[in-house]
């Protein structure tokens, strides 16, 4: 694949697994050499698919549905019990509530190059965002101009943030379309989390991927995901899944922290650095590279 480095992306998934079943407290070295096989083993078949795929191995071998329960459901009450105040400043501009989702996805699990603290959460939400190839006008005219926007959502606690934006578009009378996975993968929240939390919120509604896969894998979606006059992706696993697939979903709005230094350079920001990404942007950089 044209953006990656196959040796730094294989470590950084084993250094993520392995860091999975220490937390996990698993001290079994079998299992530690079972997976590191399988990843090998299945390393050919591209990153989105090693990456889902080794997760699911690692629940399927430990007999575990979700082994991030706690910790989500942690995260998510860290969010809810501050986001009531934070939302108190940002007023009644929509782009506000954007930048404030882009600067909230520092949660993740371990990877190389990458440690979440609990405390980053809310500690870094006032970080610099780097717009790039589109500006907060620009955005908000677009905004303006939607009659449907689409909402791939991404990690539980930055979630509250994502919730607090398609809530303030659906009161904009914008018909809300937000994608979960079906299944558990890492911190990410499913389909079934998404639907709960927005009950009773009129204009929206949740579209699962069927699996533990982006919505963004599921060729069957790209028609609907298509159809809005724009497509909110949040993440760094979202924005590399449409880098590896290339839908070309042209409504497409990238949010998500460089978390990873190839992409953090890929970008040409500092690592860690939150970003707001126009689709044109994202296929320029392919194109010349």
């Amino acid at each position: 694949m044209w953006y990656v480095d196959a040796p730094e992306c294989l470590l950084c998934l084993l250094e993520s697994r392995y860091s999975e079943l220490k937390k996990l407290n698993v001290k079994d070295p079998a299992i530690y050499m079972q997976l590191g096989r399988y990843v090998m083993e299945n390393a050919g078949r591209g990153r989105v698919a090693v990456f889902i795929e080794s997760h699911v191995w690692l629940r399927r071998r430990l007999g575990i549905d979700d082994p991030h329960n706690d910790e989500k459901a942690s995260l998510e009450s860290l969010a809810k019990d501050a986001i009531g105040n934070l939302l108190s400043n940002l007023g009644d501009d929509i782009v506000k509530y954007v930048e404030l989702a882009a600067a909230a996805n520092s949660v993740d699990i371990p990877m190389r190059g990458y440690r979440f603290s609990t405390e980053d959460l809310l500690a870094r939400l006032n970080d610099e965002v780097r717009w790039l190839g589109i500006t907060r006008d620009g955005l908000r005219e677009i905004i303006a101009r939607a009659g449907s926007i689409g909402y791939v959502v991404d990690n539980a606690g930055e979630f509250q943030f994502d919730k607090a934006l398609i809530k303030r578009l659906a009161e904009l009378g914008k018909e809300v379309v937000v994608y979960a996975r079906s299944e558990p993968y890492e911190v990410d929240v499913t389909e079934e989390y998404v639907i709960n939390e927005l009950h009773g919120l009129s204009n929206a509604k949740v579209v699962g991927s069927g699996n533990a896969y982006s919505a963004l894998v599921k060729r069957d979606l790209w028609s609907s995901l298509g159809s809005h006059d724009l497509l909110i992706m949040k993440g760094l696993d979202n924005f590399e899944t449409y880098l590896e697939l290339k839908p070309r979903l042209g409504n497409a709005l990238f949010l998500l922290r460089a978390k990873c230094p190839l992409i953090a350079r890929l970008l040409g920001v500092p690592t860690n650095s939150p970003v707001i990404a126009s689709r044109g942007y994202v296929d320029e950089i392919r194109i010349n590279n």
